[in-house]
């Protein structure tokens, strides 16, 4: 599972972990040596019976639809004859960035201390309070239990990605406007368009579902788990015939994922959790963020 793969110069600047190009050279050069490469082809037909993947078989996926995916990704793969899944998400620049991407082209010209004083000066003051002591309590949660690949800003990121996601998107718009400029044209620097994705197709790969807003899919309303639903089939459809792989945003699995994801289309559906292996709408996935330095170096 990749999402950026980027200097960390590249624009916009995000305060998010990036793969490096020349680490990411590395990671499929160790892919194309140490494991047998599949695309979703292979995925799906192991899936419906139709025959057995390999033992040490590697599946390639590419998470949020980024213009890194078409800009420095796509070249990599074509020069080693490899397949993978591209989830996109159904949105036009108009639709502006996604809560999650706010945070990151924040963090990208802001401290995260810089950030959380930002943010809890313009929330309302009970919120802001509440804020504040989430991330203390994620400060020393991630002091206790280091990891080398952390994202250092994820205990200013994480209490606004849920429940005070609502009352933050505003906020987070505002601060953008002011620091960036319109959201929209970040949008469009950002995620990939209907050109670059119809490249990606064109090119082989296939393009699979990641929802609209990018939302937790085991928190929003049932409604709004439709709408998410809904919404990447109506953009996938466009690029290939189903059924397509679905991957669920931050890995939030909903209740009954068969019901809900089936019936429009999707055979499969990705987590981000390693190993798990809960039947074909619990597929695990490993972040290349956290492979060891003698697979990516």
């Amino acid at each position: 599972m990749y999402h950026y793969v980027r200097e960390p110069t590249s624009l916009p600047v995000v305060g998010y972990p990036a793969v490096r190009p020349a680490d990411f050279r590395a990671q499929l050069d160790a892919a194309c040596r140490l494991a047998t490469p599949v695309g979703w082809p292979e995925v799906r037909a192991a899936i419906e019976g139709r025959q057995s993947l390999p033992r040490d078989a590697l599946l390639l996926t590419f998470d949020d639809g980024l213009i890194d995916h078409h800009r420095t990704v796509a070249p990599e793969l074509a020069a080693r004859g490899l397949r993978a899944i591209f989830f996109a998400m159904a949105r036009e620049p108009r639709d502006g960035l996604t809560l999650g991407h706010r945070l990151h082209v924040l963090l990208g010209v802001m401290s995260p201390p810089e950030f959380g004083a930002a943010i809890a000066d313009r929330l309302p003051a009970k919120t802001a309070r509440l804020y504040l002591a989430r991330v203390e309590t994620a400060r020393a949660a991630s002091a206790a239990a280091p990891a080398a690949t952390a994202d250092l800003a994820d205990p200013w990121k994480r209490p606004l990605q849920r429940d005070l996601g609502t009352v933050a998107g505003p906020v987070l718009g505002e601060l953008i406007r002011e620091r960036l400029g319109p959201e929209d044209e970040l949008a469009r620097e950002l995620y990939l368009g209907p050109r670059e994705l119809a490249d990606l197709a064109a090119a082989g790969h296939v393009i699979g579902g990641h929802g609209h807003d990018h939302h937790w899919l085991d928190f929003v309303d049932a409604g709004a788990r439709r709408a998410e639903i809904a919404a990447s089939a109506t953009l996938v459809a466009g690029y290939s015939p189903g059924p397509w792989p679905f991957a669920y945003p931050y890995g939030g699995v909903p209740p009954r994922p068969r019901r809900l994801l089936a019936p429009s289309g999707f055979a499969a559906a990705f987590t981000t959790r390693p190993g798990e292996r809960r039947g074909p709408y619990r597929i695990g996935r490993r972040d290349a963020d956290d492979l060891p330095a003698v697979v990516a170096r």
